[in-house]
């Protein structure tokens, strides 16, 4: 997790806030849940590790499920963040996201299983989606 002295001591350069969504499930589902929060969480930080200077990752926002307050909770929090940040990127590998355009810029990057893995293949999957994140991010940047 970034330093947030390190933040202060780069405010000026770093313009993009990075938002993992994280949802949270119990019974059947808490093994897909958790293999989708476990990717979100490693995806931001490596998109965090290789735009360190230009992006900050926040914790996660978790939550049980996707309804009004939930995304109301979010805006606010957007609202919080956009008064230190220029661009707030919500990133998450739960599709029902999808949907919400009301809350800006979200990247849903479906999740890979990672459990069974060899690290080369596990870093080989987390370079291609930072990479296409970080097209996203240089249209968003571009357009600005």
């Amino acid at each position: 997790m970034p330093d947030a002295k390190d933040y202060l001591q780069s405010k000026d350069y770093i313009d993009t806030a990075v938002i993992p969504l994280i949802n949270i499930k119990m019974g059947s589902q808490i093994k897909i849940a958790a293999e989708r929060g476990e990717f979100t969480q490693l995806l931001a930080e490596e998109l965090e590790r290789q735009l360190k200077g230009r992006v900050y990752l926040l914790p996660a926002y978790t939550y049980v499920d996707r309804n009004e307050n939930t995304v109301q909770g979010l805006k606010d929090l957007q609202e919080e963040v956009k008064s230190d940040f220029h661009h707030v990127l919500l990133l998450t590998a739960d599709d029902h996201w999808r949907s919400e355009e009301s809350l800006g810029k979200i990247i849903v990057a479906p999740s890979v299983p990672l459990e069974h893995l060899n690290d080369s293949l596990k870093r080989k999957i987390l370079d291609e989606r930072t990479a296409e994140i970080l097209n996203v991010l240089l249209q968003l940047w571009n357009a600005s």
